[in-house]
């Protein structure tokens, strides 16, 4: 039939397309996931997970650092942790990290908390691409996979994990930043002070 109408295939196909866009329209999986740091030692970190449903389908896979036929982390982490109702497996040789429900699989618009590990990779090492070679390279080490069901079936979504820190660091970091600005402001009304003493013309009182 479509040696004699050709423009029938083109038919064919385009509505196929369609269909399957439909379909994973229909699915309607999506997700963000937040994962925060602190360093619990030397040279190793300890790293905690939030993850959001933003679609209207459940996620039974969180699959960390991950697309198909690819894991991106530097390095193996270890006592990776799952929340109720899940479990976790590291894969690709340790390169990523499966978690999946057995249980309770995540509603949509809900967040779960609880996938963690620890990783003697650095939060700077996560920012940085999966420098290759093969599938992936160029691709940020927190691309993540998540699917409605089992791992590898059913709808999927692939997203990055947003790096943020935990509050106890940012708080050391301002801290560290008001004490730099007060040791810098220190020093400047000693040298206004010193420049008086040697030269008491040059002091000029400010509020």
């Amino acid at each position: 039939m479509f040696r004699q109408f050709p423009y029938l295939k083109s038919l064919f196909v385009a509505g196929a397309v369609a269909a399957m866009s439909a379909s994973a329209f229909a699915a309607g999986i999506s997700a963000e996931a937040t994962m925060s740091y602190s360093q619990i030692s030397p040279g190793v970190y300890d790293y905690q997970i939030t993850v959001t449903d933003t679609g209207t389908t459940a996620i039974g896979t969180f699959w960390f650092s991950w697309i198909p036929g690819a894991g991106f982390m530097p390095a193996a982490p270890s006592s990776e942790s799952s929340p109720a109702g899940w479990v976790d497996a590291l894969t690709n040789g340790g390169k990523a990290i499966q978690w999946k429900a057995t249980t309770d699989p995540i509603e949509p618009g809900d967040s779960l908390s609880g996938f963690s590990f620890d990783s003697t990779v650095t939060p700077e090492q996560f920012l940085g691409n999966f420098p290759g070679p093969g599938t992936g390279a160029g691709d940020p080490i927190l691309t993540t996979t998540v699917y409605a069901g089992a791992p590898l079936v059913g709808a999927d979504d692939i997203f990055v994990v947003t790096e943020t820190p935990e509050p106890g660091t940012l708080l050391l970091t301002f801290t560290g930043l008001g004490l730099a600005a007060a040791l810098f402001a220190s020093r400047r009304l000693r040298e206004r002070l010193l420049q008086g003493v040697m030269n008491p013309s040059c002091v000029e009182l400010t509020s």
